[in-house]
């Protein structure tokens, strides 16, 4: 059995300007890449504080082959779910080996 079994999209919205400043155009949002890889949930659910919120949130890091063109305000989308990044991608070489590691947040009520 392989690891990298998971269906991995990264997508990309180009900024636009605003009334209140510059912001990501989702609608216009285009892949920039796609394929296996391995997305491992590493915390239970979170619940947010019930007093100000009515949210969880989930989270995952996310393996992928090869050193891959993501940015921190990309999207992710796993299993039909679209999850944000969570800072800067990783890449690291082990051996002739290439990696790209994410951290990932969704966000669900």
């Amino acid at each position: 059995m392989s690891l990298f079994n998971d269906d991995i999209e990264i997508w990309r919205a180009p900024l636009v300007d605003g009334a209140y400043g510059r912001k990501r155009d989702w609608d216009a949002a285009v892949l920039v890449w796609q394929g296996k890889g391995a997305a491992v949930p590493y915390r239970h659910t979170r619940k947010v504080d019930l007093a100000t919120r009515e949210t969880s949130e989930r989270f995952a890091t996310v393996y992928l082959r090869g050193i891959v063109d993501v940015d921190s305000a990309d999207k992710i989308r796993i299993h039909s779910q679209y999850w944000t990044l969570e800072g800067d991608p990783w890449n690291w070489v082990l051996g002739s080996r290439r990696y790209t590691m994410l951290d990932a947040k969704r966000v669900s009520k």
